[in-house]
């Protein structure tokens, strides 16, 4: 099958690796260094921005996770995805909630969901009755994945000599993770 996008990289990331215990393993960081890399070679033409056409992912977030949601809802939409932001006090997704109605009708509007500031236990149920990728604050600087990838690119950084901007490192990291996991 080729590859959604118009550069010759050929990857698939279970989205569960982002939150591993032991992290993304080095050819994943390298893979995921790979895309971002070429949509920032063939992002200043435009080429790359349809590359999520068709599909809809929901950002869950509380009222102070709005820098965080704002980014991934940017690093979404410039890729062509449509991106709803739900509150999740407005989606009675809230701790002891019965949740699983709302999961599997979430499941169905949308092929992602990003949860920022969403509890642990919420996570674990949407993830179970869904059926789609959940991210649990992709977004965040403090991802454990997102510092894993950050920190290649410093070293990246540092031997090419190129400038240095952490928000447009993280869009990177979230653009390159989500065509590396929505197919």
């Amino acid at each position: 099958m080729r590859a959604p996008w118009p550069f010759n990289v050929s990857i698939y990331l279970d989205y569960k690796a982002l939150n591993a215990p032991d992290g993304l393993n080095e050819d994943q960081l390298a893979a995921l260094r790979c895309v971002a890399d070429s949509l920032t070679v063939t992002g200043a033409g435009g080429t790359s921005q349809m590359l999520l056409r068709d599909k809809n992912i929901a950002v869950v977030c509380g009222q102070s996770d709005l820098q965080d949601a704002s980014l991934f809802e940017r690093a979404a939409t410039s890729l062509g995805a449509r991106v709803a932001r739900i509150r999740s006090s407005d989606a009675g997704l809230a701790p002891g909630a019965d949740l699983i109605a709302t999961a599997k009708m979430l499941g169905r509007l949308y092929e992602a969901i990003e949860c920022q500031g969403v509890a642990p236990e919420v996570i674990a149920q949407l993830e179970q009755h869904a059926g789609i990728v959940v991210f649990n604050a992709l977004g965040s600087p403090r991802h454990q994945a997102f510092i894993q990838f950050d920190r290649t690119r410093h070293d990246a950084l540092a031997r090419d000599h190129a400038p240095n901007s952490d928000e447009a490192g993280r869009e990177a990291f979230i653009q390159a993770v989500l065509l590396s996991t929505l197919r």
